[in-house]
């Protein structure tokens, strides 16, 4: 098992995610975020990031793209981990806890027609204003004809909240 961290952090993460010049962080409100958040020799991981309110459920969707002759395993038992943030309340399910995010408790499924791609989705509310970091542990798995890899990606994706 390897670990891959691709963190992303101030103004190279909003001009990454928001596609925009450096004076024009700021997205609008109804604007989808998106952007690599991780990446291994077989697979990226991609986070969208609809509008954010506080108060409000508020979501992050990890994109699994398995890279080459890789697929996306639909055997594993996927899961994300969260690492607490100051004014975020986890919103999953998974037995383990509220920052546990798993297949089991349907939060990962496969992208219908497509082997090399599945989706993990975060829930999660956010009490102020501002910017925070949503950031974990994503335990992933694809598979080559050959065999398949076993992966813990580091993930950190930041979110404005408005």
């Amino acid at each position: 098992m390897r670990s891959n961290h691709w963190m992303m952090g101030g103004m190279a993460a909003a001009v990454m995610l928001w596609g925009g010049a450096a004076g024009a962080m700021a997205a609008p409100a109804a604007e989808q975020v998106r952007g690599q958040v991780a990446k291994g020799n077989n697979f990226v991981v991609n986070a969208d990031v609809p509008a954010c309110h506080p108060g409000a459920e508020c979501k992050i969707d990890l994109k699994l793209e398995a890279q080459g002759d890789f697929h996306v395993n639909k055997e594993y038992p996927y899961k994300f981990k969260a690492t607490d943030a100051a004014g975020v309340e986890f919103l999953g399910k998974d037995p383990a806890g509220k920052n546990v995010f798993s297949k089991a408790a349907g939060d990962f499924a496969l992208n219908p027609g497509n082997e090399k791609q599945g989706t993990m989705t975060l829930k999660f509310k956010a009490a102020h204003a501002g910017n925070v970091t949503i950031a974990g542990q994503f335990k992933l798995s694809v598979c080559s004809a050959a065999n398949c890899m076993l992966e813990t990606a580091d993930v950190s994706v930041p979110v404005t909240v408005r």
